[in-house]
């Protein structure tokens, strides 16, 4: 999240001064991020392995909209040895997304 968090307030979604407060009590940037905290995060994520999922789920709602958006995740070396990492490429690969 410090990365992502960084680029956030560099791209205005916050304050950069705030990155100071990383995962204090009371902060807004916590471990992992909330959407419910911070504008511009579209999902709150705490397990490893779900980000990709979501992803995935929101470029398959894009393509049924008819949407030309693209879907971007952020994984870590860890999380991509979850199953459900793998199932969700999978998927992707079967839908062409």
């Amino acid at each position: 999240a410090p990365g992502y968090y960084s680029a956030m307030a560099h791209r205005g979604y916050f304050p950069v001064e705030d990155l100071k407060t990383l995962r204090q009590i009371g902060s807004h940037l916590q471990g992992h991020p909330c959407m419910q905290h911070i504008a511009g995060i579209d999902m709150s994520s705490g397990s490893l392995g779900q980000g990709i999922s979501a992803a995935v789920g929101m470029a398959l709602a894009g393509k049924i909209d008819g949407k030309g958006y693209r879907v971007y995740t952020l994984l870590g070396d860890g999380e991509i040895q979850e199953g459900q990492v793998w199932e969700a490429c999978m998927f992707a690969g079967h839908r062409r997304l």
